[in-house]
């Protein structure tokens, strides 16, 4: 397995802006998991499929073709973790909140591959690349989702 990972600071544009508080970006990424789409703009659609006590099963649909059902766990007020549950290639996502040393939210995007994934990656040009484009875009939306979402 492989895992990758970014980090961005959950906070408006400018040296002192102002962005959400922890409790809000965590609302906010409850709310991403069942809703997705303002927050990921490649996932054109989300169903829960079944719920359970630390979390659901969803089935989102990616650029209005595939479909992932996830499995989808909420961890401490911390970590939000999708595992993919027909997915070959990706073991797990990972959104994690966390603090800059001001003490200003950030918020963690790791991505883990499965075996299938990381030998996929070696033999086929651009997967990785690709893939790590994707998330680390995903990222960028998701906070900027995360503070319009507080703005309003």
């Amino acid at each position: 397995m492989a895992t990758f990972s970014w980090t961005l600071p959950v906070a408006g544009p400018g040296d002192h802006a102002v962005g959400p508080d922890a409790g809000q970006v965590w609302e906010g990424l409850v709310h991403k998991a069942e809703n997705p789409s303002p927050y990921v703009p490649a996932v054109t659609a989300c169903r829960v499929l079944e719920r359970f006590d630390d979390g659901f099963l969803r089935e989102i649909t990616v650029r209005d073709t595939d479909r992932v059902q996830e499995r989808v766990t909420f961890e401490d007020h911390e970590r939000v973790v999708f595992r993919p549950v027909d997915d070959p290639c990706i073991e797990q996502i990972v959104n994690e909140l966390g603090t800059d040393g001001t003490g200003r939210p950030t918020l963690t995007l790791r991505v883990t591959l499965s075996p299938a994934g990381v030998e996929k990656a070696e033999q086929t040009r651009y997967f990785l690349h690709e893939t790590k484009r994707y998330f680390s875009d995903a990222l960028r939306f998701i906070v900027e989702g995360l503070v319009e979402r507080h703005a309003r």
